[in-house]
């Protein structure tokens, strides 16, 4: 860590504009799969399982209002594009009740008043991506244009990805219309120009998803390859301020050199390396345990209690 690079503890205390002025300049691209929605409002909203479908209503009104928040917190501490996957193909497998209302929601994206007042406040750019063929023809219409709440240039860009199909077969459409329509292959540029509308977007810098280390959508098609994945343990729709900046502190100042030369690495570092293997080579991180329904994480790394206090000999470079 740099001398002029603050600690967690710090970071933690800034304003959030100290932090806004921090991050918006590296124009990160966060991706947010808001897996466990269902599972955190039955923990907050009941004791006993659901008697019948009552509940749905309330539970969309509710997932709506926390996405506002959390796409308002988000927005305020930097992100320059915020991913939202929203729906795909496994989707239509779901629950036909639970479907409808998933439908209801994506809706709602454009109109929910809340959610419209963060796209005006932050002036935003709302997208939508993916293969909306599969999509009832009135939701596909309405998500067609961009949503544009912003004056001059947008300081930020949402997408909300609608991906009804197998993203690859609709690449592939893609692929095949351009070049019988250019006479080459599309360069990976031309293809995020298609699929996204800007040839500017870069690989996904974060995805935030839940519960186990997996994408499952949560890297937007095309874009994967300099991602870091953070997972939470509870939905990341009700993601604190504290657990997002120390999501951001980690990614901005948490990163290795991966150009180094070994011959260069401090000595220590070799010493901390002996201490975690040994401590570590019977653990795996992904683990999960089933109880009668639902899963849940297992802890999976030993801390060796020596990694934070091995100190510098007056001979360490």
């Amino acid at each position: 860590m740099l001398f002029n690079e603050p600690d967690l503890q710090h970071f933690l205390t800034l304003p959030t504009q100290v932090v806004r002025d921090i991050v918006h300049p590296e124009k990160l691209s966060v991706s947010l799969l808001l897996n466990g929605t269902r599972r955190w409002y039955f923990s907050e909203y009941f004791d006993t399982p659901p008697q019948d479908n009552s509940y749905f209503p309330h539970y969309l009104e509710t997932v709506l209002i926390k996405l506002s928040q959390l796409l308002d917190m988000t927005a305020s501490h930097g992100a320059y594009r915020i991913f939202v996957p929203v729906y795909s193909w496994y989707q239509s497998q779901r629950n036909p009740y639970a479907h409808q209302f998933l439908l209801k929601g994506i809706q709602a994206l454009t109109n929910h008043p809340q959610l419209v007042d963060v796209y005006t406040r932050h002036n935003c750019q709302v997208r939508f991506y993916g293969d909306t063929s599969y999509m009832p023809s009135e939701i596909a219409e309405s998500i067609q244009q961009p949503l544009d709440c912003f004056d001059g240039e947008p300081e930020h860009i949402i997408y909300f990805g609608v991906d009804g199909g197998n993203p690859y077969n609709h690449t592939f459409e893609i692929v095949t219309k351009f070049a019988a329509e250019h006479g080459r292959a599309p360069s990976w540029e031309d293809m995020v120009e298609l699929y996204y509308g800007d040839r500017t977007i870069r690989r996904l810098e974060i995805l935030i998803g839940f519960n186990r280390i997996y994408s499952r959508g949560g890297i937007p098609h095309l874009l994967e390859g300099g991602d870091r994945i953070y997972v939470t343990l509870v939905t990341p729709l009700v993601l604190s301020e504290k657990g997002l900046r120390t999501i951001l502190h980690d990614y901005l100042y948490a990163s290795h050199d991966f150009g180094r030369d070994y011959r260069d690495v401090h000595p220590n570092e070799i010493i901390r390396l002996k201490s975690f293997y040994d401590a570590n080579r019977d653990n795996i991180v992904g683990l999960m345990r089933k109880y009668e329904d639902l899963v849940y994480p297992l802890p999976g790394i030993a801390w060796p209690e020596e990694m934070d206090h091995i100190y510098e000999s007056i001979f360490a470079r």
